[in-house]
């Protein structure tokens, strides 16, 4: 082989010897020109080696060959399978070390064991290899096995074809330790593989499979022929095995098959697997049904086919459970999983619920429900209600706002099914969402002050939610019975009262779902007193009427009445707005009237100042938050030293003031003490609003 670099040398040894033959011409007198030999250099002395520089132009691969395990040439492979080596080297078929040599079979059957990434190296003498093993004792037939060696841009491809003869394998004396298993028990099981000969087989594999459990799909022989895997009674999905179970092993064309005997699986625990559950009662416009499971056990497995007696061991009235209606015991038995579930209708009354769960086989093992009630039902017209964080807004800033708040209960006292939903209306400015889901019986709102704005300073509110009317439980069975018990309101449609005069007037707002009815409302208040309040003096009940009718907040168009249960229920309140900018200070004599003329004298010694919002809104308190403080001025000469202290009544607005009805001068009373003050002192009242507006009054005393 010719290498490049020293192809370039030659040449210039060629000049160097030209130009000295020169010279030697050049010299001496009139002798005869002689001129040196050339070297011989041939053709491929001191080549170089490949991978220290070098290059070469061709690679090839001189040699291939099929070795047996102890390096012996053969033609033919067997089950223990060869090794295909190759020889690269160069042009002069010098090795070529540190060649790329990748290998490949052209059918599947026989597997080539070679590196990672596919390919090796060759080694010092050029020599690289890789190890053929048929897949299995059936292998038989010719293949063809391929390397490509890579060096120095150059390539070079050796083939060599070959013939697999299918090894004749036996698979004998298939044992298992222990043939006769408890339930979810294990056992080894052992075998041997040897050829028609009976000389053992390494390394050939063997397929297993079983009826039922759980047994390795394939395990390889070792250098006895050798093979033990280990049996499992038990599915992957858990489930037990019982009775006689097939186990099979095969090889080539060999299997063997074997049985254990595996005993019936024993509960031994029953354990409650639902979680809480809380269902409303029968009507409640909740969940009307629920389910709750069991689950058998054998030790840890769950266990299938076992039968369950399920039986109602407390519960509040009406409740069924399996079918609507059923209250008697059930005989069931556990699915794939071990589980039986049964589900559950409520009646109509909440209470805990109990159920228990014994084996057919042994009602000794048994487990009782946890965590099941039936605890609420829909909102009653007595159990709404709605509240404000603060009821005086500032009417002149748009976005001063505060929360409202949605309490329902049930007729028990029970926080409604959570999501139940409640819509909200109002007369003026935004509330925002307009509706709002239930959690442990509440949900909130935002009531902002904007356009519009009511001339009167009061925005009526409407909150409204599907229930039922309150009703008095004549023969106690918590339930409604018509022609029985007596409804405490009838109530039918209902509108926002926008004036506030208890009548539904032409232009209030309709709420629009409605009865459809045109019965009497007829107002059941005095059964109600007699009722509830029949051990206290007459004077009593006519007190308590009154107030349960004043705060009997639920707009009700009348004559739209029906005697079903369902009903809109609704709560209505009012939000106040005020001016934050100017406030309206007036004198109030001890009994509460004004002053005429509005004058403080020396010789008063108390006075009385009302404030409330300026502007339209003069009959409203100044905005929640207003604060209001005294100044005093004492410009006498008198030796008397002049105060005005708050006594008593407000110097901060609250957040939730009495609302009234319209009309009502709804403004914050605030009480002074006057000492030591002459004719000529005065001092200030003054009103700072949650904006920061100043408005201040001076009385100059007389």
């Amino acid at each position: 082989m010719q290498y490049g670099i020293r192809e370039k040398g030659l040449t210039a040894f060629k000049m160097s010897t030209l130009v000295l033959a020169l010279a030697l011409a050049g010299c001496g007198g009139g002798g005869t020109d002689t001129v040196a030999p050339e070297p011989d250099l041939g053709t491929g002395g001191n080549s170089g080696t490949p991978g220290n520089g070098d290059t070469t132009d061709t690679l090839n691969i001189n040699s291939s060959s099929l070795l047996d395990t102890s390096g012996n040439v053969i033609s033919s492979v067997g089950l223990e399978g060869a090794y295909y080596q190759v020889t690269v080297t160069d042009v002069s078929g010098n090795p070529v070390p540190n060649a790329k040599v990748s290998f490949a079979i052209d059918v599947a059957g026989v597997t080539l064991t070679q590196s990672t990434s596919g390919s090796v190296l060759s080694d010092s003498n050029g020599q690289a290899r890789v190890f053929l093993k048929p897949d299995d004792p059936s292998v038989n037939g010719a293949y063809t096995v391929t390397a490509t060696a890579t060096f120095d841009s150059n390539t070079a491809t050796d083939s060599k074809t070959f013939n697999v003869q299918a090894t004749n394998v036996t698979v004998s004396n298939l044992l298992a330790d222990n043939s006769a298993l408890a339930s979810g028990a294990q056992t080894s099981l052992s075998l041997q593989v040897t050829d028609s000969n009976g000389v053992a087989l390494n390394g050939v594999s063997v397929n297993f499979s079983a009826s039922c459990g759980q047994i390795p799909a394939q395990t390889v022989s070792d250098t006895n022929g050798m093979v033990e895997v280990v049996y499992k009674a038990i599915n992957e999905d858990n489930t037990l095995c019982s009775g006689p179970v097939t186990i099979s092993a095969s090889a080539g064309n060999s299997t063997k098959t074997t049985t254990v005997t595996v005993a019936t699986a024993e509960a031994t625990s029953i354990v409650y697997t639902s979680n809480e559950l809380t269902l409303g009662i029968a009507d409640s416009g909740s969940s009307s049904s629920g389910s709750v499971e069991f689950t058998v056990y054998s030790n840890t497995t769950p266990l299938a086919n076992k039968e369950v007696i399920l039986s109602l061991e407390k519960s509040p009235l009406g409740l069924s459970f399996g079918q609507l209606g059923n209250m008697a015991d059930l005989i069931t038995k556990t699915d794939a999983n071990g589980n039986v579930s049964v589900n559950i209708y409520p009646g109509s009354t909440p209470g805990p619920v109990e159920i228990k769960a014994s084996l057919g086989s042994d009602p000794r093992i048994n487990a009782l429900s946890k965590g099941i009630s039936i605890a609420s039902s829909r909102v009653t017209q007595d159990g709404l209600s709605i509240s404000q964080g603060k009821n005086v807004l500032d009417w002149g800033m748009d976005g001063d706002s505060t929360d409202i708040v949605v309490r329902m209960v049930d007729r028990n006292g029970n926080a409604v099914p959570d999501n139940t939903v409640v819509n909200l209306t109002a007369e003026g400015g935004k509330v925002s969402p307009a509706q709002c889901l239930t959690s442990n019986g509440e949900c909130t709102v935002t009531f902002s002050a904007q356009n519009p704005r009511p001339g009167d300073g009061r925005v009526s509110i409407l909150a409204v939610a599907e229930g039922e009317k309150g009703y008095i439980d004549n023969n106690g069975n918590n339930a409604w019975d018509a022609g029985i018990d007596t409804f405490v309101h009838n109530i039918g449609d209902t509108f926002r009262d926008d004036n506030e005069n208890g009548v539904f007037d032409s232009g209030e707002f309709i709420y629009p779902l409605t009865t459809r009815a045109n019965g009497t409302c007829e107002n059941n208040l005095d059964q109600f007193v007699q009722l509830k309040f029949s051990m206290i003096s007459d004077s009593k009940k006519i007190e308590y009427k009154e107030n349960f009718i004043n705060n009997f907040v639920n707009p009700n168009i009348e004559d739209t009445c029906n005697s079903g249960l369902d009903a809109v229920v609704r709560f209505q309140t009012i939000q106040l707005l005020s001016n934050g900018s100017g406030a309206r200070f007036t004198l109030l004599n001890n009994l509460g009237n004004p002053l005429a003329p509005q004058i403080v004298r020396a010789s008063d010694s108390m006075v009385n100042v009302r404030v409330n919002s300026g502007g339209f809104y003069d009959l409203n308190p100044m905005p929640s938050g207003t604060t209001i403080s005294v100044t005093v001025s004492d410009k006498t000469e008198n030796n008397m030293s002049c105060s005005v202290e708050q006594l008593g009544g407000v110097s901060t607005v609250p957040a939730l003031v009495d609302t009234g009805v319209p009309g009502m001068n709804l403004g914050t009373i605030s009480n002074y003490a006057i000492d030591d003050c002459a004719a000529g002192d005065y001092f200030k009242i003054s009103t700072t609003s949650p904006r920061g507006d100043v408005t201040t009054r001076t009385y100059i005393i007389q």
